[in-house]
């Protein structure tokens, strides 16, 4: 884990939601229980925890610049990709640091892969400090990025973004590209933001800046989100990314026009009673996405830039944005 949290006071192993000027680095082993649903995070009833039945941390130790390089040397036996996982609004550290566990646990993935906890306030009524914590975190995040860019053995970069932690991606990619000097840029790989938190006027302003990028950046929608329609409310009315129906004219305009791969996630089943943590779910039938190469050897077209469909089994189709606008 990599995190703009302060370090407790009270456990030397765990963060707090205050924020801390400069970055740390922390390495956990997690166990995983026997009885684990993919998409789940088995929660202790009260800590430590039960191994055979909830996600426990096992051990934990800090790590300066130097030691989180090391710790990364094993990425060029995997092929060099890592993968950065951000997190999204209301999500205390424990949750963040568990989120990483389950997805490596359910995706399989043999890329080494890397939390970036900026300092939510993990609490429903902190929406507008977490969006200031979000922003907060831009320098560093591109920090640790050009870190991680830096580490022995690091080929690609790839970054998967949840909610408002797609704020933060989004701005800290233009912002990279405003300076055009940073380190990681050449290693980026698949972008993926899933269910964004990010106003669509504001999100277009961002993308002019970023421009297209090879591989497309990817964009997870579902028109359910009922998270995404509370922070609509809050946002005084203007409809967010992560809900836009891609059946809207303007919406495919700008699928074409800044070279998007959409993904709409509405007929899946979601983890949560929001319906804003699809993503969840369908991740590892996108696992292959940050293996662009042989994708497209193979010929799969999650590889192409378009609309494509998440149905009630969780396999990803491809939708011709005609027959979308023929909705």
């Amino acid at each position: 884990m990599a995190t703009t949290r302060k370090r407790s006071n009270a456990n030397n192993q765990d963060f707090t939601s205050s924020r801390n000027f400069g970055l740390s680095y922390e390495q956990y082993s997690i166990s995983v229980p026997p009885n684990h649903v993919p998409g789940k995070i088995e929660w202790p009833s009260s800590p430590p925890g039960d191994p055979t039945r909830n996600f426990v941390v096992t051990s934990a130790s800090p790590l300066d610049e130097s030691e989180f390089n090391r710790a990364l040397f094993g990425a060029k036996k995997r092929g060099g990709d890592v993968i950065v996982f951000v997190h999204g609004y209301n999500t205390n550290y424990q949750e963040a640091v568990y989120r990483v566990g389950q997805l490596i646990k359910d995706s399989t993935t043999p890329n080494i892969v890397v939390g970036f906890a900026w300092p939510s306030l993990g609490t429903v009524t902190g929406y507008v400090a977490d969006r200031e914590a979000s922003t907060y975190s831009r320098d560093y995040f591109e920090e640790f990025l050009n870190d991680l860019a830096r580490a022995p053995g690091v080929r690609r970069i790839h970054i998967v973004a949840h909610s408002m932690g797609n704020w933060l991606t989004v701005e800290t990619l233009r912002q990279a590209k405003i300076r055009g000097r940073s380190g990681f840029l050449p290693k980026l790989g698949e972008v993926l933001l899933m269910s964004p938190d990010i106003d669509v006027d504001v999100f277009r302003t961002q993308l002019d800046v970023i421009g297209k990028l090879n591989p497309p950046i990817t964009v997870g929608v579902s028109r359910d989100d009922r998270a995404l329609r509370i922070s609509r409310r809050l946002a005084g009315g203007v409809p967010r990314v992560g809900a836009v129906l891609v059946s809207n004219p303007q919406a495919q305009d700008a699928i074409k026009h800044y070279g998007l791969r959409v993904i709409d996630m509405s007929d899946s089943k979601s983890i949560d009673s929001m319906h804003h943590s699809k993503f969840v779910s369908i991740l590892p039938a996108l696992r292959e996405v940050t293996r662009n190469d042989s994708m497209v050897a193979a010929g799969n077209p999650i590889s192409r830039t378009g609309v494509f469909v998440v149905d009630t089994a969780g396999t990803v189709l491809t939708v011709p944005l005609e027959a979308v606008a023929g909705q």
